[in-house]
């Protein structure tokens, strides 16, 4: 270890003369690192895991105050972050533990909440990218729609948006652009159309 500088509760630590990891200063303390202290590549990656654990679950904590997350966009976010591999691995595991982390949960109540105003693909999509695994999303988004679910939220939405008594083919054309953009599936949005051309539930 070639270099320690603390501030503000935080260590940057050097070695070999090139930085390393930022550890929390007390943990570094309590480690007894310091300038000249010779330690494995074992020995290292104990340290940085011990020394970064706290700071990375402050991180992770602050995320999660502003809304919940997948667990694969909070990885992401703590790996830009700079912390390693084994640190985010810890850090995700104790919130599993705590409950804070449950991508079940997670992509049921997005999926809920989204059903209002976009269809199935559009929520898959949207859970995939989120980080959420592809079969946890797809139970999560079947679940939200099933049955005939997923035509009734269709024409709920259509309804919001297209709320005039006017029936035209022209406006199902529309109505059929509208629903197909937020996700609704091809058949469920040519039925929906089909009522606003003819006359059915549109209104």
């Amino acid at each position: 270890m070639t270099g320690l500088v603390e501030r503000r509760g935080r260590a940057k630590v050097f070695v070999d003369g090139e930085f390393w990891a930022v550890l929390d200063a007390a943990v570094a303390f309590d480690l007894g690192l310091a300038e000249g202290v010779e330690l494995s590549d074992e020995g290292l990656r104990e340290a940085r895991v011990a020394g970064e654990r706290p700071l990375a679950m402050t991180r992770a904590l602050n995320v999660l105050g502003y809304r919940a997350r997948a667990e694969g966009e909070l990885r992401t976010r703590l790996e830009r972050a700079g912390y390693a591999d084994a640190t985010v691995g810890a850090v995700l595991e104790r919130l599993r533990e705590l409950g804070y982390l449950d991508d079940g949960e997670f992509a049921r109540n997005a999926a809920h909440e989204k059903s209002r105003k976009y269809g199935p693909r559009r929520i898959l999509v949207d859970l995939k990218k989120s980080g959420v695994d592809e079969e946890v999303a797809r139970e999560a988004v079947e679940e939200e729609f099933s049955g005939d679910d997923e035509i009734e939220a269709a024409s709920a939405a259509a309804q919001r948006r297209y709320n005039t008594g006017e029936r035209s083919d022209a406006l199902a054309r529309r109505v059929y652009g509208f629903l197909a953009r937020r996700g609704y599936s091809a058949g469920v949005c040519a039925e929906v159309a089909r009522r606003y051309r003819e006359g059915g539930d549109g209104e």
